[in-house]
């Protein structure tokens, strides 16, 4: 299914963008496409070499940019349920043991993670293999090669920093996660230092300053976030729109730290016994708290962690998944015109959605923003009924000799 996708669809925009991205990048400096070019630079420098490396493999062999570009992602989203299997193998829970062949196989043959990985056209699926590789290091003592792990993600997709807290709270002692930290940072580095040397401004602001958009569709119809619940400005009366637009530009404005704010809120609080399950949920916790909160959104986001949510627990899991395949292959297949995907992608020319994929849509956006919500809510009962069961022990009288 996924060398399928990669080798006969043409898959969406990003394709041609990260086309146009190589084509520039063979020919031309990174640092001056960081500053300004044809399309948005925000990626890593050393996937700005590989894409243009890709970009002139494709003129000697004659193979398309966009299947060539596809399909190391499709091939390491096979090496993601590998290391899937060996963290449910881990799993405290004996119901994620015992499902870890089911679970791991399920996750391979997913209609929405082989999009992601091989249609789509983007690097977000790389997120969730350096994450686990991560996890799974930590579980077996090594904190520098956890660190490492990290770090080499930061060579592709930068979104992977935001399991950091749950990470850096998982490594037992401040000596190991010094190692964790210096391993990270060492990594990162060996990816970013040249370009770093010659203009560090230029790569922090594209790379690491990068927030994302607010997607919609040429008429207006938005592709995610609690904005398509807001009532039509028409709708109200004077007095009660200026209310409305003041709270909508300061969502807006600081909807990086809303969205953040919470999934530092919630490393902090939740219970962190340290092994493979439990780091797994925090992280997947996470990052259904940053889909839930945030405005600034693209499809492929979900491909973050999308190999994690199961252990979240099998209802959540199963409705996450459900959900997350009736939108994103609802909406690409129609976008297509093809239940196989082998149309035009053409998100700029039916802009005017129909009301199913709306409300679809809409069931996405308030079921991980109820998760989220659960999610900081038991962490934040988890907290107190340590510290009470803290205060107890303090407090009650020593037992005589």
């Amino acid at each position: 299914m996924r060398f399928f996708l990669a080798f006969a669809s043409e898959g969406t925009l990003d394709v041609a963008i990260w086309k146009a991205h190589a084509q520039t990048l063979a020919q031309g400096n990174l640092i001056d496409y960081y500053l300004g070019g044809r399309f948005t630079f925000n990626h890593p420098p050393p996937m700005g070499l590989a894409a243009g490396g890709l970009y002139h493999l494709s003129l000697a062999s004659g193979l398309s940019f966009a299947f060539l570009f596809r399909l190391p992602f499709a091939v390491l989203d096979g090496l993601t349920a590998l290391l899937l299997f060996s963290a449910l193998s881990q799993a405290k829970s004996s119901g994620l043991r015992n499902a870890r062949y089911a679970l791991a196989s399920l996750y391979w043959v997913s209609p929405v993670a082989a999009i992601f990985s091989a249609y789509h056209g983007n690097t977000d699926s790389s997120v969730a293999f350096f994450l686990l590789a991560a996890t799974l290091c930590l579980a077996r003592g090594n904190p520098g090669w956890a660190g490492a792990a990290l770090g080499l993600s930061l060579w592709i997709k930068i979104p992977g920093i935001l399991a950091l807290p749950v990470l850096l709270l998982a490594v037992p002692g401040w000596r190991a996660r010094g190692r964790f930290c210096a391993a990270a940072a060492a990594t990162a580095l060996g990816g970013y230092l040249p370009w770093l040397m010659q203009d560090p401004m230029a790569v922090i602001r594209a790379v690491f300053l990068y927030r994302g958009l607010m997607i919609q569709t040429a008429v207006g119809v938005p592709i995610w976030g609690l904005q398509v619940f807001y009532p039509d400005p028409a709708d109200l009366s004077p007095t009660a729109f200026e209310v409305f637009r003041r709270f909508r530009g300061g969502y807006y404005q600081w909807n990086t730290v809303i969205a953040l704010g919470p999934m530092i809120l919630y490393a902090l609080l939740r219970d962190r016994p340290r092994n493979v399950e439990t780091i797994l949920a925090g992280i997947a916790g996470s990052y259904f708290i940053f889909y839930g909160l945030t405005n600034f959104w693209a499809f492929q986001y979900l491909a973050w962690s999308l190999p994690l949510w199961a252990f979240l627990g099998f209802r959540s899991a199963g409705i996450a998944r459900t959900l997350a395949f009736l939108y994103i292959y609802g909406l690409y297949a129609w976008l297509c015109g093809s239940p196989l995907l082998l149309g035009t992608w053409d998100f700029i020319g039916k802009g005017d959605w129909p009301l199913a994929l709306r409300l679809i849509r809409d069931a996405c956006v308030l079921f991980f923003f109820g998760a989220a919500v659960v999610l900081l809510v038991g962490a934040a009962r988890e907290a107190d009924a340590r510290w009470r069961g803290r205060t107890r022990r303090l407090s009650s009288p020593r037992r005589g000799r």
